[in-house]
């Protein structure tokens, strides 16, 4: 996704007056985090990774490169199966085929309603939030849901990376995560993207979440991440 972003940036920053100036900003701010994960990738070299929302796995296998383990959480099925392909000659890659959230349930996951025609493209959009404002809120599918705070206690494990892109559930998540600062201090870098614009009504909850942020010394969170 960041590829294809820094390429799309990179041609209209060429554009003349204020449109190219625009964009050639936010080709470099991209390129500064692209950058930023590519060097928390490399401090995290033979530790444990986690890629919530791995989609396919294209940040599963940059992770996996340096990373001692890598444990990829995917709950849409399509997505999974595609990731489970696309890792399959990777030893320390372990996978979730579960969404993460704060309670251990049975969810109804949302697609896009564009998903049949390409879902190589859509299966990103896919949502347990019912009003993200790109999916198709009637045909939800049933899912697992693991309780990820209780996950982490019970793995005990240093995490050199926890990326988190579960397309709006990384609200209730990262809340209870900072409510819980010994499993904080087992993390070195986390990487999230926010879905405020998809989901207008967790703007106020993400600004909260930033304030948190910057408060916290460890880990490093950088939610403006992508």
């Amino acid at each position: 996704m960041n590829g294809k972003k820094l390429l799309k940036y990179g041609v209209l920053r060429r554009f003349p007056g204020m449109l190219g100036r625009h964009y050639g900003r936010k080709h470099d701010i991209l390129k500064g985090r692209t950058r930023g994960f590519a060097e928390a990738v490399a401090l995290s070299r033979g530790m444990t990774c986690i890629d919530l929302g791995a989609n396919v796995g294209a940040y599963t296998r940059k992770m996996a490169g340096a990373a001692g383990k890598v444990i990829a959480f995917e709950p849409d099925p399509w997505a999974c199966a595609t990731l489970r392909i696309n890792v399959a000659d990777l030893y320390n890659v372990w996978i979730e085929n579960a969404a993460a959230g704060i309670t251990e349930d049975t969810v109804l996951l949302y697609r896009h309603p564009g998903f049949d025609k390409d879902p190589n493209r859509h299966s990103q959009s896919s949502s347990i939030v019912a009003h993200k404002n790109n999916v198709a809120k009637r045909e939800g599918l049933r899912v697992r849901q693991i309780d990820f705070i209780r996950y982490l206690q019970d793995l005990d494990e240093d995490i050199g990376i926890l990326k988190i892109d579960i397309e709006g559930a990384e609200v209730n998540l990262l809340e209870a995560l900072l409510d819980h600062p010994g499993i904080l201090n087992r993390i070195e870098h986390i990487f999230a993207e926010t879905h405020e614009k998809r989901i207008p009504g967790h703007k106020p909850r993400v600004e909260a979440l930033r304030e948190r942020a910057k408060r916290i010394e460890r880990p490093k969170i950088d939610l403006d991440w992508q």
